[in-house]
């Protein structure tokens, strides 16, 4: 009986030495990836001075980062738990990281994901804002640098070894764009506006939608454990019962047909409502173009 429990006590020793020695790795290849510098050469595009497009580009602002950066893009404790650690959305004002950013900073972090330095820039959406248009992205920059500093100072990111394992794992999707979206891929030209469809296939893309609600739309698992699965926004889901106009007031009054409100932590439908109504309706018209997938099971 000694026998058994000796080895039994060597074989669960092997195991956790095993797990222990696992982690490490997992915790050192997470830092060499985030400490690793991307050599970027970003194209030169023209920036816009004038105030209708700098106009434009705080609507483009306020629809992709203040729900992230905040509303005066003073950052924000985007996630706060002490199980995966703490993630900071900077402060992109003058008073702020991007204090000394030139134009070329500043396409390298929103198109391309990685910083004045060149480091990776985690759970930055740059896998959907490399879509932008040379146009928007213009128009977005114009506006970035006409904003008044916000002195507004925050801690370190920093996640428990938990959360680096997991991310190693893959268990929430790509995090660090920057490793993998093509670098020397040339801008695309912004899409009409007289095709609703691919004028809003393009709105999809740029605003993240299938970060939420899935590669398909047809719903996904929620990043966030506490957070409610992303609905189904092809035919299969609830959206054909809406109608355009029962969408475009859902996502201006953050209140669904059927009483039921959006919770903006989840459903950013007060940045989304920065578009107007020919963009909404051209969102409207890409998702009623989407086949009919039914919802995953949980």
């Amino acid at each position: 009986m000694k026998k058994i429990f000796k080895w039994i006590g060597i074989v669960l020793g092997g195991l956790i030495l095993v797990l222990t020695c696992a982690v490490f790795l997992m915790n050192a290849t997470y830092n060499q990836r985030l400490n690793r510098t991307y050599n970027i050469q970003t194209a030169s595009i023209k920036i816009p001075v004038d105030s209708m497009n700098v106009a434009e580009g705080k609507k483009w602002v306020n629809n992709l980062c203040t729900h992230c950066h905040g509303e005066q893009l003073e950052g924000s404790k985007f996630f706060n738990d002490p199980t995966f650690g703490i993630l900071i959305a900077p402060n992109l004002t003058p008073a702020g990281v991007t204090s000394n950013y030139a134009d070329a900073d500043w396409v390298r972090a929103i198109r391309h994901g990685a910083g004045k330095n060149g480091r990776p820039l985690l759970i930055m959406p740059s896998n959907e804002f490399h879509a932008l248009s040379e146009e928007h992205l213009g128009q977005i920059i114009a506006y970035l640098k006409t904003v008044p500093a916000v002195e507004k100072d925050w801690e370190q990111s920093r996640f428990t070894p938990f959360a680096k394992v997991l991310i190693q794992m893959g268990a929430f999707g790509k995090l660090i764009p920057v490793e993998y979206l093509d670098h020397t891929a040339k801008f695309k030209s912004t899409p009409p506006r007289k095709d609703p469809r691919v004028y809003g296939a393009y709105l999809v893309q740029v605003s993240g939608c299938r970060a939420c609600h899935g590669e398909q739309l047809n719903g996904a698992p929620n990043h966030d454990p506490n957070g409610p699965m992303g609905p189904n926004l092809t035919q299969a889901g609830n959206l054909p019962k809406w109608g355009e106009a029962g969408f475009i007031q859902s996502i201006r009054t953050g209140t669904r047909p059927d009483g039921t409100v959006m919770d903006q932590k989840f459903m950013p439908w007060k940045n989304i409502a920065a578009q107007d109504d020919e963009a909404l309706k051209a969102i409207y018209a890409y998702l009623m173009a989407q086949p009919k997938v039914e919802t995953p099971k949980k």
